[in-house]
């Protein structure tokens, strides 16, 4: 299993919080509820974006040797949209953590190494049905979103949540320097659990800030319990264990 997708579960996982009044425990407290992806190009930048708290990293194919030592042990991944065989077990070696690539171009014999994990690229937002059922076959740790705009309209999260739905995999979103924790939570909201940001160590940083505070995601009222109380009656019961007239 890939880091990245270590990491996506993690993010995803619903941490038990104590009822009342009780502490709250340090795991519980610190959880991101969103991870930050930095598209670098090279191993001067990669260096920045890990120093500005990137989750993981994205570079291309070549050079890749570089920026994973750059990294310093943050994942990264690279983006080779007809990846082949051989190039697979090359970006292994030079110990890449995941594979973006494009379905139609990628040879099938890519995808069958398990040290590597897999980010299909989504070209449609809008994509037919069918399309995006064909995805869910596939061992995939995320799907890369074509360009979103910086405030979602409703449309578009509803599109988001179709594309979540209908491939069942965890989304990841480009975004920019700018976006704020409210834009950031109504992606989440959508499937999306990782941004990806492309710029400079500024940008990045302002994008983890954003993170950060993106509240947990809120219980829909059919998943909250229902809290038992006894009836005052419950415990009104005669000497033979009958309830009262």
């Amino acid at each position: 299993m890939s880091k990245l997708r270590e990491r996506i579960r993690s993010t995803r996982e619903r941490r038990s919080v104590p009822f009342g009044f009780g502490p709250r425990g340090r795991e519980a407290e610190s959880q991101r509820h969103m991870l930050v992806l930095a598209e670098v190009a090279d191993a001067d930048s990669a260096a920045a974006a890990t120093s500005a708290g990137a989750d993981a990293l994205l570079a291309g194919g070549d050079g890749i040797e570089a920026v994973v030592e750059a990294a310093d042990g943050t994942p990264v991944g690279a983006r080779v949209e007809a990846a082949t065989s051989a190039g697979a077990d090359a970006l292994i070696e030079a110990g890449a953590d995941f594979l973006v690539f494009d379905d139609a171009q990628t040879e099938a014999a890519a995808l069958l190494r398990p040290e590597l994990g897999h980010v299909a690229l989504l070209t449609d937002a809008a994509a037919a049905e069918e399309d995006l059922r064909l995805l869910q076959p596939l061992d995939l740790d995320a799907i890369l979103l074509p360009s979103a705009r910086a405030a979602a309209t409703v449309r578009d999260q509803l599109l988001t949540r179709r594309i979540a739905e209908l491939t069942r995999k965890p989304l990841v979103v480009p975004v920019d320097g700018s976006v704020d924790a409210t834009q950031l939570e109504v992606w989440r909201d959508a499937g999306a659990f990782v941004a990806l940001v492309a710029g400079d160590a500024a940008a990045v940083e302002a994008v983890v800030a954003a993170a950060a505070a993106v509240p947990a995601p809120r219980e829909r009222r059919e998943d909250r319990p229902n809290a038992l109380v006894p009836s005052p009656a419950s415990g009104m019961m005669d000497e033979d264990g009958e309830e009262p007239l």
